[in-house]
């Protein structure tokens, strides 16, 4: 009840729901992934287009897919594959994106890319995933590999990206 006393107080302040107040929400790690399953590819794709302040392309990123895979010590996998279309003076790029990473080698949390912006000139809002141990995350952009030291996804509704970040942290818990 007290956590939902904070999401009503905060909401009724006109502010985001944070993901410590909604941390409750998830009793058990099936619980958590079945819910980001089916909400992040709904979430990214109510997202706006985001338009780059550096070169003025708008792009459109969707997830496509979010699996989950327990490690040898029970840590919990993820794989998220993404498809993207960025379109820059008339001509639109379509590519894919793939992440894998162990949710218990990341750290997790809400963020702000001023540098993306939606059509009102807000910034792109989202969740992050940065390495706690260099390279972390195993990625491909259109079937091409890389290493990387963080990555994200753009959820630009407050509510629905609190609860996105509150199950991801769930998933690190046993």
């Amino acid at each position: 009840m007290k956590a939902l006393a904070v999401v009503a107080a905060v909401l009724a302040l006109g502010g985001p729901v944070m993901a410590d107040e909604t941390a409750d929400t998830f009793a058990t790690r099936a619980q958590a992934e079945d819910y980001l399953a089916q909400a992040l590819p709904r979430a990214t794709a109510q997202n706006p287009k985001y338009t780059a302040k550096a070169d003025g392309g708008v792009s459109q990123w969707l997830t496509d897919a979010l699996t989950f895979a327990a490690d040898a010590k029970g840590a919990v996998e993820v794989t998220m594959r993404e498809s993207y279309a960025v379109t820059k003076s008339g001509a639109t790029t379509p590519g894919k994106h793939e992440a894998k990473f162990c949710l218990a080698d990341v750290d997790i949390a809400d963020f702000s890319a001023p540098h993306d912006v939606t059509p009102e000139g807000a910034p792109a809002r989202g969740v992050i995933f940065t390495c706690r141990k260099p390279q972390c995350i195993a990625a491909r952009w259109s079937g091409q590999p890389s290493q990387a030291d963080k990555t994200d996804i753009y959820i630009q509704d407050d509510e629905t990206r609190a609860k996105i970040l509150a199950a991801f942290r769930r998933l690190q818990s046993p």
